[in-house]
């Protein structure tokens, strides 16, 4: 195929798309599908303005030919690479998991402080979901422990590093996390991080389970570098 041909097809599975995702029995222009997407998901948000600019490409493509295998608008290689992106990612978009998948490294309520830190200094470890039992109690991180050491530093300090690492989670701090769905994709997950953001809350990390429940095992954990690294 051609860079037009394979514009339209990727168009065309776009436009597919949005027809299932609003199921409206009447005809939906594509504009129009993509300013009434973007409020509920979060690719269409994300790729909201190239679509509108697509749309108006695609048209130029379909209706503007002046002959069966000529078309005035040729694409330019990199917008049929980025829209058949944008395709891909709206059909068969990655999940947080399998895509956050990765050893957690888990730790007991009663664990002291000198055996985190050991953990960190020995691994590159930095948050740590917290248990009692098997009881989720919270979400501790190598920014936590610097500041809960800071503001306790005038006493012994030996002492200090016998401290059960529960003690750090009891300051009455908001919760540093929130708990999501495997089947969540990593857009979604992106905006969670934003609306956090908005609302000034602290979020050091995701944390997926089966079913975005605490009482669940724990799948993965997801930071916002992780959604910077993605390839």
């Amino acid at each position: 195929m051609n860079k037009a041909e394979r514009f339209i097809v990727a168009f065309n599975k776009i436009e597919k798309y949005f027809d299932q995702q609003l199921n409206d029995t009447r005809y939906v222009p594509f504009h129009r599908a993509v300013l009434r997407l973007k409020k509920n998901n979060a690719i269409v948000n994300r790729y909201h303005n190239d679509l509108l600019e697509y749309s108006e490409l695609r048209n130029a493509i379909v209706h503007e030919r002046t002959e069966m295998n000529y078309t005035i608008a040729d694409p330019h290689i990199k917008v049929v690479e980025a829209i058949e992106q944008i395709a891909e990612e709206l059909t068969a978009p990655k999940l947080v998991i399998p895509t956050f998948s990765k050893t957690i490294e888990v730790i007991q309520a009663d664990l002291l402080l000198k055996d985190v830190l050991t953990i960190i200094r020995n691994t590159k470890f930095t948050q740590f979901p917290v248990y009692r039992s098997k009881q989720f109690i919270g979400l501790l991180t190598d920014k936590q422990i610097l500041h809960w050491i800071a503001n306790h530093m005038n006493g012994d300090f030996k002492e200090l590093l016998r401290t059960p690492i529960n003690q750090l989670l009891e300051s009455g701090a908001k919760p540093n996390y929130r708990f999501i769905p495997r089947s969540m994709n990593i857009y979604q997950a992106e905006e969670v991080f934003l609306e956090t953001i908005k609302k000034h809350e602290g979020v050091d990390a995701l944390l997926i389970t089966e079913e975005g429940k605490s009482n669940q095992k724990l799948l993965g954990i997801l930071t916002p570098q992780d959604l910077i690294d993605i390839p």
